[in-house]
């Protein structure tokens, strides 16, 4: 038996304004995909023969333009063309790849798949929790396993998942049947916690269903609202050896999801970014670190606004405070070679700062993808960086050369805080700031979205 492995990830924002290029996304070809992916030993281990294709993930972006899209998708339908005996396909996806011209990237790419390989071919897929879910989706893949944590832990493990599933597929000569149920709603994201209820009920209750052994997955997907489609929704997708089960199970979840569409509220302060600043400055925690949640590069957005560092300026606290990171090529190119401890005019904000230091950034899995220059002005420093990064680990801050423990407000481009940080923080507070992940879903002007959806308004639903 003979099976293709396959990645191709970007989470789209409708709103952003970078489109990725193909030198964002972190490239691997044959047997160097699994440098990233966990499934070989899983399928060698059971007598499969593996074919790797292509690894390609970029951070997330604005949509995909597709000259982008079809350099990746190409490659992989290459592979598939020389392989088309395959008995099975393995692909993780993210799951909300929207791609210009043609819609949802990942639905493009496995109908035309589908096209290659014979029907017997059985299609697993690793997904995203924050997939949003063609109606479609079903009719090509046989197996979807989803993540089950926000914020995202078991990366590694729902790619395990998926694969497990289809070598026993493959092994005892099953077909299962695959039913995809939207549900009407699409919260803001950063409430949407696994950790907690009722989502955590939700969750355990997925695991109890592919205990049972017909049921091979349970998901619950929770949308992905910084993307203005037409399949942008919550869902839940089950995949099982009948094809009764797999929608009756399918429908159930989503009725007890859609339950709880009032139960997610904010677990932290969560106000506007004057507000958010205010409080850090009064504030005798040691720590606090504020979101700019509608500048969120984990969200596509660029990463590049200035509102709270400038409220935090007009401040001036009397206690050290660090924004980071902020992108903006210009600035870090302009002062590259500046000395530490010299004098710059910062043309972004109009006045003076000291040069505090220079530094690199890391991206997406952990590489070094550019360079990073933090300037101070006064209490509060600036971190800057060539490329748009994330600050989700203190890991971010060593690489900058910033004393993540020297400042008492941090602030970072981020909606909740990535659990690597938590344990730095001694309060957070998240901003409500507008820009390309702006979480509230009336300033995102959506409009291909599926209609009615709460709480855009308010109706009754049932699967």
């Amino acid at each position: 038996m003979k099976v293709i492995v396959a990645s191709f990830q970007c989470e789209s924002n409708s709103k952003a304004k970078t489109h990725p290029q193909k030198y964002d996304f972190e490239y691997f070809r044959g047997e160097d995909i699994f440098k990233k992916l966990v499934v070989k030993d899983i399928f060698e281990k059971n007598g499969i023969e593996v074919v790797p294709a292509v690894y390609a993930a970029a951070l997330p972006s604005g949509t995909v333009e597709l000259p982008v899209y079809n350099y990746y998708h190409d490659q992989i339908l290459e592979t598939v063309r020389e392989n088309a005996d395959a008995d099975g396909i393995f692909i993780y996806f993210h799951g909300s790849m929207e791609v210009e011209e043609i819609g949802s990237g990942e639905l493009y790419m496995l109908k035309n798949i589908r096209k290659i390989v014979s029907g017997h071919c059985l299609i697993a897929l690793t997904l995203d929790a924050h997939a949003n879910i063609t109606d479609e989706l079903g009719d090509f893949a046989q197996i979807i396993c989803g993540y089950k944590t926000v914020p995202h832990t078991d990366q590694a493990e729902s790619q395990m998942r998926a694969a497990r599933a289809l070598c026993r597929c493959l092994k005892e000569g099953l077909r299962p049947h695959t039913y995809t149920q939207r549900v009407p709603m699409l919260l803001k994201n950063d409430t949407l916690l696994t950790k907690y209820e009722p989502l955590k009920g939700l969750i355990e209750e997925t695991l109890h269903l592919e205990s049972r052994g017909d049921i091979l997955a349970a998901n619950l997907f929770l949308g992905h609202c910084w993307i203005d489609a037409p399949n942008t929704s919550a869902s839940t997708v089950v995949c099982a050896l009948d094809g009764e089960t797999a929608e009756k199970t399918a429908k159930r979840l989503a009725n007890e999801l859609w339950a709880t569409r009032r139960d997610y509220k904010f677990l932290i302060e969560a106000e506007e970014p004057a507000e958010c600043v205010k409080r850090a400055v009064e504030g005798r925690e040691n720590r606090i670190f504020i979101t700019d949640s509608g500048d969120n590069t984990t969200a596509g957005a660029e990463g590049e606004s200035l509102e709270i560092l400038r409220l935090l300026l007009a401040k001036d606290p009397q206690k050290p405070a660090c924004v980071a990171g902020i992108t903006s090529r210009e600035t870090v190119e302009k002062f590259g070679d500046a000395p530490v401890g010299s004098e710059v005019f910062c043309d972004l904000l109009g006045r003076t700062a000291r040069v505090k230091a220079h530094g690199e950034i890391l991206g997406w899995t952990k590489e070094i993808i550019g360079r990073s220059l933090t300037l101070s002005f006064g209490n509060v420093d600036a971190i800057f960086t060539e490329k748009r990064s994330a600050f989700i680990e203190k890991g971010n801050f060593d690489k900058a050369n910033a004393d993540l423990l020297g400042y008492r407000i941090v602030v970072v481009k981020l909606g909740y805080l990535f659990e690597e940080l938590k344990p730095f923080a001694d309060r957070e507070l998240f901003a409500l700031s507008d820009g390309a992940s702006c979480v509230e879903l009336k300033k995102l002007g959506l409009k291909r979205i599926l209609r009615p959806m709460y709480p855009l308004e308010d109706f009754e639903w049932k699967a």
